[in-house]
């Protein structure tokens, strides 16, 4: 018989009651001779709305600027590739895992260099853990957890041994990427100096860029010339900061700045201004947070399975993200959102067919009258709970109104956004609810869809029960392999698409600004927004050319 399989990790996830890939040229690092290749120069400005509080990584989770500037001067053991393929980064290569999927063998580069000059190897990796683990911690807690029972040693100057209390595939991607910090600066301070250490203003890392300045109003960075996946092209960096997305607009239409990350909301005008300047290439990009809709089984209609399809085929979610997202949302086909690696589509099952969704209600014995819907005596009918944010209460109504076209009746339930996320979603006091989550960086969804979730702080939120289900979710976290999870997670996609215990909506849409010569661009999916300056060391302004061999 099978052990119910109970982890002990952290959920994970974050219920968002709010609404707040790239195209490009990627360079090849090579000599041709004769060839126009990039040069080691030139300045780039990117505004930013907000400001730095703490660059450190371990301090960084809550202020997307800081984000920003920590993707920009550290480094972890592991990074993020564009489809959230766990790549090396200051190890030579992804970990060695033993078969039982608890231990990690990281091997550091041996030319690791801080900004300072000073040899990296694994002293720092446990300094760094070890600052996490400490009980006096005062950082991003979901970081502790995940590192909470962990093991970790040095075998040697530069081999790192991470022992995990249970198998959990999920590590690499949600702890192992984290910026590692210079024990020879920071060893001597404990957990709470290291929080309010000057340190954080003046940081020292090892990534594609050294902080050499900043100000209430910029981050001056340089390119850190050893930098172990090869010097920057670009030799200065900026960050300028804005009070909001309105100031960062006008400062990149008065050229103030070369780029911004616009969040979803920018006015059409503003798109369409954007797009008919030559000077600027504007890129649509969308990160790992999606809208759905859970179905409470508690409403006898959602027991059926034909009813839920209905209710997904009765949904124009095109003509949704036109009139209440303004048109900068994609459309879901996978509980996995789009260009993440273990992502299959099943775009098919979710297409709006309202014919198709009246003939679902009848085959389950749903009769049409002037009423709408309704099955021995009783009316299909219930209650759309949604936040008061402008956004998801215009988009609830949306919903409501495309409904009640099709003939069922749905009347939107308004809360803030507190009572919202305790008292309704938590507690499962709905019918329906209008709900936007991240999932994170990992396919990982056994926080959301494993019947151990379905139950008091779990994020189950539809009561989905499935055996087979929750065996792939569970197997999804046991295998080392990421071919072997890909297998797993899309039989689990291939079980939502027939179950459908939510109806998927759609993932909003970011707009990445640049200025048009601005080239080495390929980021995907934003799995964090920082994601975009993913490859950054390969983004260059100017060229040259490369002289001819003598013969």
């Amino acid at each position: 018989m099978r052990v119910p399989y109970r982890p002990r990790w952290p959920l994970l996830v974050a219920l968002v009651v709010g609404v707040g890939a790239v195209i490009g040229l990627t360079y090849v690092r090579s000599e041709p001779v004769g060839e126009v290749l990039p040069a080691y120069s030139g300045r780039y400005v990117e505004g930013v709305a907000g400001s730095p509080s703490r660059v450190n990584p371990l301090f960084a989770s809550s202020n997307p600027v800081d984000r920003d500037l920590v993707s920009l001067v550290f480094s972890g053991l592991v990074r993020l590739g564009s489809k959230g393929n766990v790549q090396p980064d200051l190890a030579v290569e992804n970990p060695k895992v033993t078969p039982d999927g608890l231990t990690y063998i990281f091997q550091l580069r041996q030319d690791l260099l801080w900004h300072d000059g000073e040899l990296l190897d694994a002293d720092d990796v446990l300094f760094t853990v070890r600052a996490i683990q400490d009980a006096e911690f005062e950082g991003d807690r979901v970081l502790a957890d995940l590192f909470r029972d962990v093991e970790v040693e040095a075998s040697d100057q530069f081999t790192v041994i991470m022992t995990l209390p249970e198998p959990f595939a999920p590590f690499l991607s949600r702890a192992a990427t984290v910026g590692i910090l210079p024990e020879h600066l920071l060893g001597e301070l404990d957990a709470t100096g290291l929080f309010g250490s000057a340190f954080n203003q003046t940081p020292v890392g090892s990534g594609p860029f050294r902080l050499v300045d900043r100000s209430a109003a910029v981050a001056v960075l340089q390119s850190f010339e050893s930098y172990h996946l090869g010097r920057p092209f670009l030799s200065r960096l900026e960050l300028a900061f804005y009070r909001d997305d309105d100031a960062l607009l006008t400062a990149l239409l008065n050229e103030e700045v070369d780029g911004a990350l616009f969040r979803p909301g920018l006015g059409r005008d503003d798109i369409l201004l954007l797009d008919d300047e030559s000077r600027w290439v504007r890129r649509a990009l969308h990160s790992t947070t999606y809208s759905l809709i859970y179905l409470n089984p508690r409403v006898d209609a959602f027991e059926d399975v034909l009813v839920r399809r209905a209710l997904q085929r009765g949904l124009d979610r095109e003509a949704l993200i036109e009139t209440s997202l303004a048109g900068q949302a994609i459309a879901l086909d996978s509980p996995i959102v789009r260009d993440l690696w273990a992502y299959v589509g099943s775009p098919e099952t979710y297409s709006f067919d309202p014919t198709r969704a009246g003939l679902l209600l009848d085959v389950a014995g749903w009769v049409r009258d002037a009423d709408g819907w309704a099955k021995e005596g009783v009316v299909l009918q219930f209650m759309l709970a949604t936040s008061d944010d402008p956004v998801q209460l215009r988009l609830a109504e949306g919903i409501a109104q495309q409904w009640s076209a099709l003939g069922i009746q749905v009347d939107v339930e308004i809360s803030n956004a507190s009572d919202f996320v305790d008292g309704v979603l938590l507690l499962r006091e709905f019918d329906a609810a209008l709900v936007s989550v991240d999932p994170g960086p990992d396919p990982d969804l056994y926080p959301f869809w494993h019947s151990t979730q379905a139950l008091t702080d779990g994020r189950n939120l539809a009561s989905f029960s499935d055996p087979v289900a929750d065996r792939l979710l569970e197997d999804g976290r046991l295998a080392t392999s990421a071919t072997e999870r890909a297998v797993e997670y899309e039989a689990f996609q291939e079980i939502f698409a027939r179950e459908l215990p939510a109806v998927l909506l759609h993932a909003p849409v970011y707009q990445y600004v640049a200025r048009s010569d601005l080239k080495g661009l390929s980021p995907g999916l934003l799995l964090d927004l920082s994601a975009r300056f993913q490859d950054v060391h390969l983004w260059f302004l100017e060229t040259e050319i490369q002289a001819e061999a003598d013969e």
